[in-house]
């Protein structure tokens, strides 16, 4: 069994109501529908809700951006939005699903979580979604970061690099580590180096499943077109 992902549980539960909270207009000339990828439609709501999201990490430098800066603001956040479905669909495509219990226990660290701000039903009415969204966007969450461990499991690790990152990074004794105590840390070892790796790699991945995408993407003053991919993944 591989471990859980990568990142910390907490922080990213909280960031998934964050993302569905709904808010005003950012722009008048957006359009209702603001992509479509492979048939599925993303809507308005959804960007502005993402950036909202966006908003809250930096709210005195989103707001201080002049037009040209926000609406290129918008279009990553666009971009990177259609980049999660084309992920999604690539893990649905290839079978990945999200045990409930794997959902159950989420959902359990969001009540933990929610305890000192009045109890779920209060945190879920802060953000104006329901428990239902979250849960779904929380398994989507799931299905990507399975999908990106499973590519970053296949990137090769030898053995003088996990001897080398152990020993630069984790030994502290003044003599080489014997090959029992590398052979202890081996499976930790190679985990570190495919997720630094991975970083430098998932634009290239990527790319060929852009491609293969029908895209039609939002562009400001432009005419609605499909198209075949887009620009470099974020």
């Amino acid at each position: 069994m591989r471990p859980r992902p990568w990142h910390g549980v907490g922080g990213w539960l909280v960031a998934v109501l964050a993302g569905l909270a709904p808010v005003p207009a950012w722009s008048q000339d957006l359009p209702t529908i603001v992509a479509r990828i492979n048939g599925t439609v993303i809507t308005r709501a959804q960007l502005e809700a993402r950036l909202t999201q966006s908003r809250s990490m930096n709210p005195e430098r989103f707001d201080d951006m002049t037009t040209a800066e926000r609406r290129r603001a918008m279009l990553r956040t666009l971009d990177s939005i259609v980049v999660r479905e084309i992920e999604v669909q690539e893990a649905e495509k290839r079978g990945i699903t999200v045990a409930d219990e794997e959902l159950d226990r989420d959902l359990n660290e969001l009540k933990a979580l929610a305890g000192t701000r009045g109890g779920l039903e209060t945190l879920l009415a802060e953000y104006g979604t329901t428990l239902d969204e979250w849960m779904a966007e929380t398994r989507r969450n799931h299905m990507i970061r399975e999908l990106e461990q499973a590519e970053a499991w296949k990137l090769p690790v030898s053995e003088s690099e996990v001897r080398d990152e152990f020993e630069r990074n984790f030994w502290r004794e003044a003599h080489r580590p014997p090959d029992t105590v590398i052979a202890e840390h081996r499976d930790h070892m190679k985990e570190v180096i495919r997720q630094r790796r991975w970083s430098a790699s998932r634009r290239e991945w990527l790319r060929p499943l852009i491609e293969a995408a029908t895209i039609w993407r939002w562009t400001p003053g432009a005419q609605m077109h499909e198209s075949s991919g887009f620009a470099d993944p974020p």
